[in-house]
């Protein structure tokens, strides 16, 4: 007998769970007024898709929004649980991508995970970073971009400022200066660096009109790294002195 119990219990629970009567909206209301937001996002579903109205939206968008302002147990583990969370929700429920409130959250819990992790002097934190929070706004991006900037050589948040300019469509990103800064330096590195291509696609591809005119004075007693990276492109735009000109085509450039 006493070796059946614990199938006993397990098949009474079961059993309870198999009893419940489905979720209905009011059910989900009445679990945001508790704000049960765990139990209401985990009910949600309960609601057929053709009865999934805008109200049904509406509070999901609310308990998954609450849940990620409001996670406060840290992973020593893992720096970046609350990021993962806020992007496991996104992935359940697709429509919290377009939702302003939840991408707030979602951005800012986000930034404090990558903070987290750059104190604890983690390695990755940053390639972490961009995986779980790729769909983070511009200014998030150019946020986290800084934050790494502060503990590092400028180039190595390169690729963070990159990822800030959309593929060229936040052309806004162009004006800050700590990515003016990041690519500079980056230019500086061997063009078979990730990070100097990164920095050729900024410079010439996106922000030119921006930073074309640094990128001009910064030519003068500039590296043979710095001239790989720049003959070319600045040449195609007709921007080198007669005098750099001689030093790229001295250099093989």
């Amino acid at each position: 007998m006493t070796r059946r119990l614990p199938m006993v219990l397990a098949y009474l629970l079961s059993a309870s769970v198999l009893a419940r009567p489905t979720a209905t909206l009011e059910d989900l209301r009445a679990l945001a007024v508790q704000k049960s937001w765990v139990e209401l996002l985990e009910r949600a579903e309960e609601i057929p898709p053709a009865s999934r109205s805008d109200t049904w939206r509406a509070l999901v968008t609310e308990a998954a929004t609450a849940e990620v302002e409001s996670a406060t147990a840290l992973d020593d583990k893992d720096p970046f649980a609350t990021v993962r969370k806020a992007r496991a929700l996104g992935q359940r429920y697709a429509f919290l991508a377009k939702a302003p409130g939840f991408s707030s959250a979602r951005d800012a819990r986000g930034l404090k995970d990558l903070e987290r992790c750059l104190k604890s002097e983690r390695s990755g934190c940053m390639d972490t970073y961009r995986e779980l929070a790729g769909d983070a706004s511009t200014e998030t991006t150019l946020q986290a971009a800084r934050l790494v900037k502060r503990g590092h050589f400028a180039y190595v948040a390169m690729p963070l400022f990159a990822s800030a300019m959309r593929g060229g469509k936040e052309t806004g990103a162009c004006k800050d200066e700590e990515l003016a800064e990041a690519v500079l330096a980056a230019l500086d590195l061997p063009a078979t660096d990730a990070r100097a291509g990164d920095a050729r696609k900024v410079a010439f591809d996106w922000c030119w009109p921006a930073l074309g005119a640094r990128l001009k004075a910064a030519t003068v007693g500039a590296s043979s790294y710095f001239l790989a990276n720049t003959c070319q492109p600045m040449r195609t735009r007709n921007a080198l002195t007669e005098l750099q000109d001689d030093l790229c085509r001295d250099g093989g450039l």
